[in-house]
Parts: structure tokens; sequence; C-alpha cells
């Protein structure tokens, strides 16, 4: 499903440039979709960690089945189900024992992370690079040839 996701998010991405004139490298354009889809996913992810991790910090001090039911009836439930069942844990919500601060330390910590930052930095970075230095190789090579060509 993803890779049906990328592939036509860049081919309508590619479809739509060159309607507009666009020079748009379709590489670039899949690699963006790749990415797109992997901050999707981690977005995703960690906001269904953050409800778990919520369902289960109400659930403190219970026993493990009481609390493996009530995901398994969380899971199964609809949307407006799903947000009833949240709205009455915060509304029987319990002082935790950690800040603010701590919690989100901890967070961290477990945080996992589909995409790399510093790939995504690179890519620009190589963006910003590879487009202008081709443009002027390519305008050189135009020259040159040209030149050979001229009698």
């Amino acid at each position: 499903m993803r890779a049906f996701c990328i592939a036509m998010a860049a081919a309508i991405t590619v479809i739509i440039a060159t309607q507009f004139d666009l020079p748009v490298s379709s590489t670039h354009i899949a690699v963006g979709a790749v990415f797109g889809v992997g901050f999707l996913r981690e977005f995703l992810k960690a906001t269904y960690a953050r409800t778990v991790e919520e369902i289960m910090s109400h659930h403190d001090g219970q026993d493990q089945v009481v609390v493996e039911a009530f995901l398994e009836e969380f899971r199964r439930a609809s949307i407006t189900r799903k947000g009833e069942m949240l709205s009455q844990l915060k509304a029987h919500s319990a002082e935790a024992d950690l800040t603010k601060k701590e919690r989100k330390g901890l967070r961290k910590i477990y945080r996992q992370q589909l995409v790399k930052r510093s790939a995504l930095l690179k890519i620009v970075a190589a963006w910003l690079i590879t487009v202008p230095v081709s443009g002027l190789l390519a305008a050189t090579l135009f020259y040159a040839i040209r030149g050979f060509m001229l009698p």
C-alpha cells in the first residue's frame, strides 16, 4: 500500500509539473513521496502510542486483564465511541507522580523515528546543490560541443 501511494503521488506530481512546464526530477519527487509516507506513518504511530499510554496511565494499579480488555474494546470501537471512552478516562483521571517535563523526556526516549531527520537535511542540501551544478555543467558541455561543431 505504501509503495502504491508513493508511486501514485510521484506520477501525479510529475504530470501536474509537466502541465505547468516545470523542470522536475522524478527521482527527487519519488524521494519526497517516500518521506511524506514515512512522516505520516511516524505521526500516526506516535499518536496511537500516546493514546495507549494515556489509557494505561488511567488504569494504573488495575488488573492487567482489565487493562487489556479496555484496550481491545478501544481498538474495535468506532471513532465516536473512542472519543467517548477517552473523555471518560480524562474525567476520572488521577494526578500522576511525573511532571510534564519528565513525561516529555520519557516520550522522547520511547519515540520511534521512521524517517531519519539527518537524511532529510542531506537530501534538501543535495537538491540545492545538484540543480544549479547540473545546469551549469549542461550549459558548459553545450557551449563546448557547439564550439567544436562550428566551422
